[in-house]
């Protein structure tokens, strides 16, 4: 059957008898009846798209391609969303001869209970890439930011330190890196919760590094902050916890790999320790990685998490990216 709905030709959309929505399935677009016709509602478009069933749409950007858009026809009637910002975690520091390098920050995280959204409008964004963990005696490289239409900016985690002051120490970011094993401090707080977001309604996170070194424990590293806690110190802490939305867990949004972790995002690298040789874990959830030992390569922050690289003793981990996810009623 044909008919003609809102200006196009095509099926009969299906329409539930106690709704006044329905789908146009020749396009998969939505439409609304307005007293006697039926009239196109346009969708938006950006990312991965899913609809798991719970009453929203979700759109979800990760770091490739990167930039990239969340376009909301002019027809739509989105007014507002609910928007995760998560940046690039922080690579972890090392040392190659042995001792230890601190863990990488996780990267900062912006939530928005209720964006609000103008239909019409494009906007642009931009998910941030972990930074590479140090395969020399240096410190970890920070993570890139993550932003949304060019107003709400999530900070890359911090480097983890060096193993020594003297050749790099940790460096501040949304969660700040942790210090290496040469009596050195971590990053003195996460830089994210100071960050100013042009729009209001705003909640962020990010925390500092564990220090490192020092008497009792020389040589040993402390751990990258996460967006839920600070970085544990000496002896080769724990990494910073993680912060929860279950809301977006895997499952929803398209991405089940990272479903073990619940939705949690933003844990930070784990610190380690040279002599005698042990090493701390990843921030709970969210995904920085956990040291191992000597010359062994150290656990990356999981993708798609913005969690810290855990800090090396030869190889330190890299920063996992960050992801951008957003949802809606329909």
């Amino acid at each position: 059957m044909s008919r003609e709905l809102g200006g196009y030709k095509g099926n009969t959309p299906t329409v539930n008898s106690s709704s006044i929505t329905g789908i146009y399935p020749a396009r998969q677009q939505y439409y609304y009846k307005s007293k006697t016709q039926w009239v196109i509602q346009g969708l938006a478009t950006g990312g991965t798209r899913t609809t798991p069933g719970n009453g929203y749409v979700y759109h979800t950007f990760v770091t490739s391609p990167s930039p990239q858009s969340f376009s909301v026809p002019a027809s739509a009637s989105i007014s507002s969303i609910e928007l995760l910002v998560v940046a690039g975690g922080g690579g972890g520091g090392n040392y190659p001869g042995g001792n230890s390098g601190g863990g990488g920050g996780a990267g900062g995280v912006v939530y928005y209970p209720s964006f609000t959204i103008t239909p019409g409008t494009s906007y642009t964004v931009s998910v941030g890439a972990g930074g590479p963990g140090s395969t020399s005696n240096s410190p970890g490289t920070q993570g890139t930011p993550s932003t949304f239409g060019g107003v709400v900016t999530a900070l890359g985690g911090g480097g983890g330190a060096a193993y020594s002051p003297s050749v790099g120490d940790a460096t501040p970011g949304g969660s700040g890196g942790g210090g290496g094993g040469a009596s050195t401090p971590g990053s003195t707080g996460g830089s994210q919760p100071g960050q100013s977001q042009p729009v209001p309604g705003y909640f962020q996170y990010g925390n500092s590094g564990g220090s490192g070194g020092g008497s009792p424990n020389p040589g040993a590293s402390g751990a990258g902050g996460g967006a839920g806690g600070s970085g544990g110190g000496s002896p080769g802490g724990t990494g910073g916890a993680g912060i929860q939305y279950t809301q977006f867990s895997g499952s929803l949004i398209g991405l089940p790999q990272i479903d073990p972790l619940a939705g949690t995002f933003a844990g930070g690298g784990a610190g380690n320790r040279y002599s005698p040789n042990s090493y701390g874990t990843a921030g709970t959830g969210g995904g920085g990685g956990a040291g191992q030992l000597l010359s062994s390569p150290n656990g990356n922050g999981v993708t798609h998490t913005g969690g810290g690289g855990a800090g090396g003793q030869g190889n330190a981990g890299n920063g996992g990216p960050g992801i951008i996810v957003l949802r809606y009623t329909v």
